[in-house]
Order: structure tokens, then sequence, then C-alpha cells
């Protein structure tokens, strides 16, 4: 049962990781260079509905593969997917059974979110010239709001259909 619903985990990383990695620009804000990030609605999806350590490791295993893919600052997105996995983990001791459907999980998947980005641009945009304020307004609020309403679209998804149950 365990190996079956990590092979669906890993299948539904993988190609989240593709689809971020190649296709993303297509749902793209070019214009203000505003990407979502799907890889990580999953990793908070994984430690909300598993706890912070499979959180956690997910986030771990997902961030240093893209940083791998994407040839930039390895580690970078392996730390912040980590922080974001373990955090949305302790959600899943307060909202356990049948509460867990009426918990905001677009609250936890904004915060969560913003925390990882905050972490991710602030080192990544640490020693050039660009002020925090600018980094928080044009990267981190605008990244959060973009993944977030995918992670509402992805919620309301899981929730329709119940797929919680399945994986």
């Amino acid at each position: 049962m365990y190996i079956t619903s990590y092979l669906k985990y890993a299948i539904a990383f993988a190609v989240l990781i593709v689809i971020q990695v190649s296709f993303i620009w297509l749902i793209a804000i070019s214009k203000y260079n505003i990407t979502p990030d799907l890889v990580i609605v999953l990793v908070i999806y994984l430690g909300y509905s598993r706890g912070h350590i499979a959180g956690m490791i997910a986030g771990f295993i997902t961030g240093l593969t893209l940083d791998i893919l994407s040839g930039s600052f390895i580690g970078l997105s392996a730390l912040s997917y980590s922080l974001a996995g373990f955090i949305s983990g302790y959600f899943h001791k307060q909202f356990t059974g049948e509460s867990s459907k009426n918990s905001p999980v677009i609250g936890i998947i904004f915060m969560c979110t913003l925390i990882a980005n905050t972490i991710f641009f602030v080192i990544y945009f640490q020693g050039s010239s660009i002020p925090f304020a600018e980094i928080f307004l044009k990267y981190i609020v605008t990244t959060t709001f973009y993944t977030s309403v995918f992670g509402l679209i992805f919620s309301l998804i899981f929730n329709r259909f119940d797929l919680k149950k399945s994986f």
C-alpha cells in the first residue's frame, strides 16, 4: 500500500518538475516575469496530508532535482522547499480526521509559499543592488499570489474528486 502511494507521489512530482522546467513559460505572466511554482504546491500538500517529515523529505528531493535541472544555485530550492514541506506538516496534526476538509488549505499554501519564496529570493538576490522592498514586492509577493491561485485550483480538484483518499 505504501509503495503504490509513494509511487503515485513520485510520478506526480516527476510530471510537475517536467512542467516546471520545460513548460512553465506557457502560463507565466511574461511582462512581469511571474511564474507559478507548481511543485511547491504538491510539496505543501504532501506535508499537510502525510506530516512534516514526509513534507520535508519530499521538499528536499524535489528542490534539489529542480536545482540540478535548472543549473542555478544548487541547494537553494531544496532549502526553501524543505522548509515549506516541514511547516505544512505541522497542520497535519492540527487538522486530522474529518476537520481536514474544513481547514483553510489556501491559507496554508499561501503562508508556506510566502516563507519559502522569502528565503529563496532573499538569498538569491543577496549582494545585488536591488533593495529588499523591491525584491519583496516584485518577486516574493507576486510569485506567492500566483502560486496560491494554482494551489486553490489544485485544492478544489482534490476536494472535488476526493483524491486525498487515493493518495
